[in-house]
C-alpha cells in the first residue's frame, strides 16, 4: 500500500509542478525596431505588495538587464538608455520590460523576477520568478518598396 501512495504523491507533486510553471513567450523584433517584453506580477502575488516597494529585476543568463525598486533604477551595460520598466505601469501591476533599439546581440531569452521582502524590516528578500521571454531578432535588411515594383516602359 505504501508504494501506491508514494507513486499517488510523486504524481501531485509533478502535476503542481507543470501547473505553476509558467510558459515561455516567444517574441520576434526587427533590428532597430522596439520590442515589449510582456511582464504581469498580479499573476503571482494579489494586493499584498502595495504597502512594499516594488522591486522587479529583467536577467539574461549572462547578466542584469534592468533593475527597478520604486524610483531606483539600473541598466545593464549593454542596456544602457535602452531599457525601461516605467513606474506608474509597475504599480498598476504591468512589469514588463520595454526594450529601443533592439539589436541583433539583444537577441535570447530574458526572465523577470520579483523581488520580495520576506518580513517587516527585513534586509533579506526573496526572489520570485514571474515571466521568461525568448526574443529573436530579425536582422535581415528591410527591402524597399522601389524594389519590389515591377519595372515598366512608356
Amino acid at each position: 500500500m505504501s508504494a501506491y501512495l508514494q507513486v499517488f504523491v510523486l504524481s501531485l507533486i509533478i502535476c503542481a509542478g507543470s501547473l505553476s510553471a509558467q510558459s515561455t513567450i516567444y517574441l520576434s523584433v526587427k533590428v532597430g525596431s522596439s520590442a515589449v517584453l510582456p511582464c504581469d506580477w498580479r499573476n503571482i502575488y494579489s494586493t499584498q505588495l502595495t504597502s512594499q516597494t516594488l522591486h522587479i529585476e529583467w536577467r539574461t543568463f549572462a547578466e542584469t538587464v534592468f533593475e527597478r525598486r520604486g524610483g531606483e533604477l539600473y541598466q545593464g551595460e549593454l542596456y544602457k538608455d535602452r531599457v525601461d520598466v516605467p513606474e506608474d505601469h509597475l504599480l498598476k501591476g504591468d512589469c514588463s520590460l520595454v526594450l529601443k533599439n533592439v539589436r541583433p546581440e539583444d537577441e535570447g531569452v530574458y526572465e523577470s523576477y520579483l523581488l520580495v521582502q520576506q518580513k517587516k524590516r527585513s534586509m533579506h528578500s526573496k526572489r520570485v520568478f514571474v515571466q521568461s521571454v525568448e526574443l529573436s531578432v530579425d536582422d535581415a535588411p528591410q527591402e524597399s518598396n522601389s524594389e519590389n515594383k515591377p519595372q515598366t516602359r512608356e
